[in-house]
Formats: structure tokens, sequence, C-alpha cells
């Protein structure tokens, strides 16, 4: 943290002891236990070469080093993939130096949260891909930092055992929030001051980088690493795992008959119709008695549930034959004997039903803005469907789309402060169904124009920037003309319709399509309104 040299040093500066204890055995395949350390630095702020050293990117330099406490777990998922998660807390020291006989805190160091999550993958006794993700959270009080980051991490990288106690690492680390351009390229700045012997306050604000404050531009890196130690010898050889058999598998039935279609209904002596899951019960053996994974591959439908009873779901399926083959799992995979068996798919005798909808309705219309699409919805409930037709019509208004389907749109172009009632009629219904329906939307009044800005007494330049963004609209929509308002006192008002004719020549903007009036000339204080007039509207139009 005290670095300021334009480059950084490595040293041997920063040491750890500690212990770690594990609450499992080395050879059960999930562990947890804990870390505790204790971190301390060579190199202190308390003489001038521990502080010059600081200033090198030595080390943080607390004065009575850190307390650690990490809480691990971990789990072999199987032969090739690890997981292992961390969770811990550094109590970080303060960093103090004296200065002309004064002992002084210099630094109060947050302390941290840690925790990260891990997978490894030892593919063979040689080499051991690696991925992590960790992030560390600043925590309990501290010395304010303007450009604090909890940093989050992602690392990706392997290890390779020349021996089985000698490994060398390599990884790339990606920082996910590092503090770049982007991180405080729209945000907004304002710093106040009060300088001794002055009146008043000093303010400065800004947008974007603040001055003086470098972003970010890689804050990733590479890790390179070198382990040695010692490891426990390798235990003796497993006996050879004979892989299990599946014995006997048992359907509830052979044949599974489809469901009628919408609008039929069995024939009469027609049972099961419908009826498209089949009960599925297993029997395996393993010589080892070791717990089995059951493996179900269909050639249709799906398996629904887990372990030697299962059902088989066959719905959407097409008539035909289907298989199903089951296999069991010790550890090894699919190694030992499997079954399949066979099931018919057929279709049901069917007779077609006809039935009146329950009920027909129009939705939508609700209220709309003069030039706005109304949209209504034909809701058609129960019944036979399957070959209607819909045919719309409206009092007023012109369809513009959706004739013939269930929604149509309807365009009120010319409507003003008036309803408009579609009714719909459906075809195909069984005879001597009801088959109309009406629903009815209004057309409001068109809205007053808002004023595209509007302000009071401000400084030249904050107007000219004002009447610069009202000349991009109108330029925007080449059809539109502007119209500004000026209240306030003659004099007020006559100085901002002088500056407002300026800035538009100096813009060389098309003053025929800008016109200037004058308001409320009783007001205190100069005010402005600007207006953009689209083509087709009044300036009668316009709302304050």
């Amino acid at each position: 943290p005290f670095i300021n040299r334009t480059y950084g040093e490595s040293a041997f500066n920063t040491f750890t002891v500690g212990g770690k204890l594990r609450f499992t055995g080395p050879n059960n395949p999930v562990g947890f236990g804990i870390v505790a350390y204790y971190r301390f630095y060579a190199d202190k702020a308390t003489d001038v070469g521990g502080f010059n050293q600081l200033q090198r990117g030595s080390s943080p330099g607390g004065n009575r080093g850190d307390l650690g406490l990490v809480l691990f777990a971990d789990a072999r998922l199987r032969k090739w993939i690890n997981v292992s998660a961390n969770l811990g807390y550094n109590l970080n020291s303060s960093v103090k130096g004296d200065f002309g006989g004064t002992k002084f805190t210099i630094l109060d160091r947050p302390d941290e949260l840690l925790a990260a999550v891990g997978l490894d993958f030892p593919v063979n006794r040689y080499f051991q891909p690696i991925l992590e993700f960790r992030a560390l959270k600043y925590v309990g009080g501290r010395t304010p930092n303007a450009f604090e980051q909890d940093p989050i991490d992602g690392i990706a990288g392997a290890r390779f055992f020349p021996a089985r106690w000698l490994s060398i690492g390599a990884a790339y680390r990606y920082n996910f929030n590092q503090q770049d351009a982007g991180f405080i390229r729209d945000s907004v700045s304002s710093f106040s001051v009060n300088i001794a012997g002055r009146t008043g306050t000093s303010t400065t604000t800004f947008r974007g980088t603040i001055p003086g404050f470098n972003p970010s531009s890689d804050a990733h890196g590479f890790i390179f690493q070198g382990t040695i130690g010692r490891r426990n010898k390798r235990g003796s050889t497993p006996p050879e795992n004979k892989p299990p058999d599946v014995t006997a598998v048992e359907l509830s039935k052979n044949v599974v008959t489809l469901p009628c279609p919408p609008g039929f209904r069995p024939e009469e002596g027609q049972t099961g119709c419908g009826e498209q899951t089949v009960d599925i019960r297993t029997t395996a053996v393993d010589p080892e008695n070791d717990v089995l994974t059951y493996n179900y591959t269909v050639s249709g439908g799906r398996i629904v549930g887990q372990g030697a009873n299962v059902t088989w779901d066959l719905s959407g399926v097409r008539p035909g034959t289907y298989t199903v083959t089951v296999g069991v799992d010790d550890g090894c995979g699919v190694c030992g004997k499997t079954m399949t068996k066979t099931i018919e798919v057929k279709e049901c005798a069917c007779e077609k039903i006809c039935e009146c909808p329950s009920s027909i309705t129009v939705s939508g219309g609700g209220v709309v803005r003069p030039g706005e699409e109304l949209t209504f919805t034909a809701n058609v409930v129960g019944g036979t469907q399957e070959n209607i037709t819909y045919e719309w019509t409206v009092s007023q208004g012109r369809i513009v789309s959706g004739q013939g389907t269930p929604v149509i749109r309807v365009s009120t172009e010319g409507l003003e402060r008036t309803n408009v009632t579609a009714r719909v009629t459906i075809g195909g219904l069984c005879p001597n169904c009801p088959n109309t329906a009406e629903e009815t939307g209004s057309v409001g009044e068109k809205p007053g124009i808002s004023p595209f800005d509007e302000f009071g007494p401000l400084s030249n330049d904050e107007v000219r920037g004002k009447l610069d963004n009202f000349f991009v609209a109108l330029r925007n929509d080449p059809t539109a003309i502007g119209y500004i308002v000026i209240d306030g006192p003659k004099k007020d008002a006559d100085k901002r319709e002088a500056l407002i004719r300026n800035h538009i020549r100096f813009r060389k903007f098309d003053e025929k399509r800008i016109t200037i009036v004058r308001g409320d000339t009783t007001a205190t204080t100069v005010y402005t309104r600007l207006y953009v007039i689209p083509a087709g509207r009044s300036v009668n139009e316009i709302t304050r």
C-alpha cells in the first residue's frame, strides 16, 4: 500500500508459520478441517530503511503481524476430478512509525474475508489441470481508501509432477473487476475543500476519470510455482473390481396405447387409451456389494426417477417399437452385462366428438391516444376447435393486421374522442353453437406537447449546452420546427434572446426553423422553455 515508485521489487519479506488439522483420514474421499497461521514481515515502518523498502513494494508492513484462520472442505467426486472450498479470515495489524520521537499509526489496515472454490483434474500421475475462483472482501475498521477494490479473480493452470515429491506449476490469473477506464467512465465526482485564510469552500466537480488517477489497463498476470515435500507411501494394490450384472428387467406392460387427439374419444370397447407410463423394476448383482448406479437408455420417451424402480414416460412419442436398455455402474462405468426390453406403442381407435365452446369472448381494447393502435383478442374456451376460423369487423378505424387470426390490430389514424367496437365471428364450430363476441375500445384526446427542455437563470455556457442538445433534436427530425418561449423581465429576457440568436448563428443553424416568443413578462426571473413541434402539430398544443 505504500509503493511510490514506478517499479516494484521482489523481496524475501513476508513469512508465514502455521498448521493444518484435517478431521478425516488421508484415504477418506471427503475431507474437512482448519488451517491456522501467523504472518509477519521483515520490513516495518519503524525505521527509515524499513519504510523505504515498504515504498518499493516489499510488503504491507504490519507491526505485529497478522493472524489467519481458514476452514476448508474437499471431496473426490470421481477418479479424475476433485473439488475444494475455503473460507477464511485474516486479522491484520496496523502499520506504525516513529517520527521525531512520536509514534503514529500510518495505516489502519482492514481485515480480510477470504473465499475460494476450485476444481482439479488428476488425469494421470504426472499432469493435473486446476481451475479456481476466489474472492477477497475487506472488512472491519480501516483507513478510508478512495479507490478500494474487493478483488474477484479466476485462475486457470496446471501442475506437473516429475516425481511424487516434486511439482512445477504455472497458471494465468484473470481479475474480473479491475479499475479500468470503464470503472468510472460515467461517474460524476464532486470534492469540497476549506482552505485556511480564505472564506468559502472550493468545490470541484467532474465526470469520468479523476485528474491524476491512471486507471488499470491490465490487472491480470501469470503465476509460476514450485513445491517439494514428503509423500506417504502408496497403499497396497486394491483387489480387482468385478463388474455388476443386470439379471432381470420387468415391465408393467408391453403395449402402450396413445390418447385420442383433441376433439376425439375412444370408440366403445377401447380401454387403456392415454396410459403412457410403464413401470420398470430391475434386479442387479455385484460381487463386491458395491453401491450401484442404475443407467437407463431409451429410444423414445424419458425415464422418471432413479434406482432399481423407475417409470418410463412415453408421452409425445409416435406409434412404433421402442427399447429400454438397463445397465448398472459400481464406479467403473457400465462394465457388466446389460439387458434390453421392447415395448409397442400403438394408436387408439377414436371417434370424433363435437362440443360447443363454453365461452367466446373478446378482450383488449382499452384506451389509446389518437394514432395509436387498438389490440383485440378472441378467446375461445372449450369445445371443438381444430377447424375454427376468425372473421373480424370494426365499427370504425382500419384493421391493419391479424384478420383471420385470434388477434387483430386496429389503426385509429384520424380518430379522436370516440369508441371502436370490434366484432368476431367464429367459423367451423358445431351447428347451433353461439359464434360471435365483441369488445369496445376508446380513443382519447391528443396529448399536449411538453417542453423538450426548460431552465431558469444559468451561465451562458450552460445555456449554450442546452441549445446544442435542442439543435440535435431538431436535426434528427428535419420536418419538425423549434419554438422557444422566454418569460421574465424585459431586460433579462432581451439578454436571453440575444444569447440564443447569437448561438443559432454561431452554430449556422437554419433560423427559419426556430421561432422565439415572449411569455410571462410578470415573472421575476428569466425562464426559458424549448419545444420541438413535430410535423402536423400546432404550437397551440404546447403545455407549460
